[in-house]
């Protein structure tokens, strides 16, 4: 074999290498790489394409979010900051302990939890004063904290001294919240009331059957005498013997003083008598 076919096969087997490596290389390698490379571009425009939606989202969920918080901080309520019962409680307790009567049994029922908020239901049962029970019920749903009262039932109470007491029983839902958001609600206005709610029994006879005892030991006027008036004061002697000076308004047993009549010598009491009105007269004595 000549020199020269030597080195061409030698040249030959060499390119024959030299191809084979770099067939292999972009097959088993660079290939890999492009696959890799490629799906690293494919996350990447994926990634790119939801951050641009991000971005036209923006401005009109910051308006969104604006004009909710504008609302919740013009807003006058308030949620309870979580589903613990005894701050419902605590927070009955200090309505009624702004001068109400009433007397009443609190049971936690359940929590219920719906999707951005949660419910605290509970029962309340006890006896007091109709006035005050609408009182109680009135600063419940004005206040500060979200209250809702269902379920209401009264009945007259049996073996009160007074006819104004009342059997009462409700539920209370008490709205929670599940995450804390921004309120500008006015703690110093925690008790509220609507004060063109009457208070009036319905219950309540227009006749009683007694009349109410004189508790107060007030100036029982039919057993008093009248012993002397001026334009502006009267002068008696009560049941007890005491002397009174009364001015038009003040209160005696069961009315009133309405009117002093200095002309005729002689004053004019309003009374009630257990839902029968009666106007009783009392002279100067002589």
């Amino acid at each position: 074999m000549s020199y020269a076919i030597r080195n061409s096969l030698i040249l030959l087997v060499t390119l024959l290498i030299i191809a084979g490596a770099a067939f292999s290389y972009i097959n088993f390698v660079q290939k890999s790489e492009i696959q890799q490379l490629t799906s690293e571009l494919e996350a990447l425009n994926r990634d790119f394409n939801t951050k641009t939606n991000i971005r036209d989202q923006y401005q009109p969920l910051l308006e969104r979010f604006n004009k909710a918080k504008e609302i919740v901080q013009n807003y006058d309520k308030k949620l309870y900051s979580n589903n613990n019962p005894d701050d419902v409680y605590d927070y009955l307790s200090e309505i009624n302990d702004d001068n109400l009567e009433l007397f009443y049994d609190f049971t936690y029922q359940d929590s219920i939890v719906q999707e951005q908020y949660g419910i605290i239901q509970s029962r309340i049962v006890g006896t007091g004063i109709y006035a005050d029970f609408v009182t109680f019920i009135n600063k419940i749903e004005n206040s500060l904290y979200l209250n809702k009262v269902e379920n209401v039932s009264i009945r007259p109470a049996t073996g009160e001294a007074s006819q104004d007491y009342v059997n009462f029983n409700l539920t209370l839902n008490s709205y929670y919240q599940k995450i804390d958001f921004e309120t500008a609600a006015d703690l110093t206005q925690k008790f509220r009331v609507n004060p063109n709610i009457s208070v009036f029994n319905p219950l309540k006879p227009l006749i009683l059957n007694t009349i109410p005892g004189n508790v107060d030991n007030l100036t029982n006027i039919e057993q008093s005498r009248l012993i002397g008036l001026t334009s502006t004061r009267v002068f008696i002697i009560n049941q007890n013997g005491e002397t009174k000076i009364l001015k038009p308004g003040d209160k005696v047993y069961l009315g009133y003083l309405q009117q002093i009549d200095v002309e005729n010598r002689e004053v004019i009491f309003n009374l009630d008598k257990g839902g029968i009105k009666e106007i009783f007269t009392l002279k100067v004595e002589r």
